[in-house]
């Protein structure tokens, strides 16, 4: 259970040392945090905070997708239920802009509902709505998780509460080897009830190891199943070696038993 804790707590640190660290590595001035927003059964909004540190102002839009997986493919939709508000914002520099992730539909049915939080630097002639035959010629692109969760549920920790990590829901991952068309894949199913973040995944066992990536493998959705290529210069692991994989960053790994 310490482990557990451990990976929650850095899992909202992380969040908070976007303050200082920024989104990614592109030549963009923005910081956005939360990196991992998620709105609760008992939270009708979350906060979004974006901070111009460059020497321009920039014209942000935010908008939120609904995310699901199929047939081993990411698939976005419109979707009403969460709004951001502001959607577009200005940012002068060295100024911040709250924006606040709004509940508009009833909680979820399930544990968990998945989306996707775009946020796109547009031009600031494009900061008006336009007919929809002239384009939006977006700067730059930010994509982040935005998980909904539903009565009793909860994957990361609050700095508002106090609760007991052993009360966490975990998603329940298994895993297989499989070729398709003469390449090898590996196929990670998620049979829990809320989201998996991959990352860090390797094999070991007999004194060998074996690396499928040092950083962000992807996402498995609750009640999905996800399928990713072998590089052809990683080695198939020997029958019998146990996977691995972090599921927050900075977190200890955790064993994902075969199927």
């Amino acid at each position: 259970m310490v482990g557990l804790f451990r990976w929650l707590l850095w899992r909202w640190c992380l969040s908070l040392s976007m303050l200082v660290c920024g989104v990614g590595h592109a030549a963009s001035a923005l910081l956005i945090w939360p990196v991992n927003p998620v709105l609760e059964s008992d939270q009708s909004a979350t906060a979004l905070w974006l901070e111009n540190r460059g020497k321009h102002p920039v014209t942000m839009q935010v908008r939120l997708m609904a995310w699901s997986q199929a047939d081993y493919e990411d698939h976005y939709a419109a979707q009403k239920d969460i709004v951001a508000s502001p959607p577009f914002a200005r940012i002068e520099p060295g100024k911040r802009q709250l924006v606040r992730l709004i509940r508009q539909g009833p909680l979820p049915t399930r544990a968990e509902d998945s989306y996707r939080l775009l946020i796109d630097e547009v031009p600031d002639a494009a900061a008006q709505p336009q007919p929809q035959s002239i384009g939006v010629r977006f700067q730059m692109r930010y994509s982040l998780p935005f998980f909904v969760t539903g009565s009793g549920v909860w994957t990361q920790p609050r700095s508002d509460m106090e609760r007991d990590p052993a009360s966490a829901t975990l998603p329940k991952l298994s895993w297989q080897l499989t070729t398709v068309h003469g390449m090898r894949y590996l196929d990670v199913s998620n049979e829990g009830t809320v989201h998996a973040r991959l990352s860090q995944v390797s094999w070991s066992g007999n004194g060998a190891k074996v690396t499928f990536n040092n950083g962000l493998l992807g996402y498995v959705l609750a009640g999905q199943r996800m399928r990713w290529k072998l590089p052809d210069h990683v080695m198939t692991p020997a029958p019998g070696m146990q996977l691995s994989a972090q599921l927050a960053d900075n977190a200890p790994p955790v064993d994902i038993p075969a199927q």
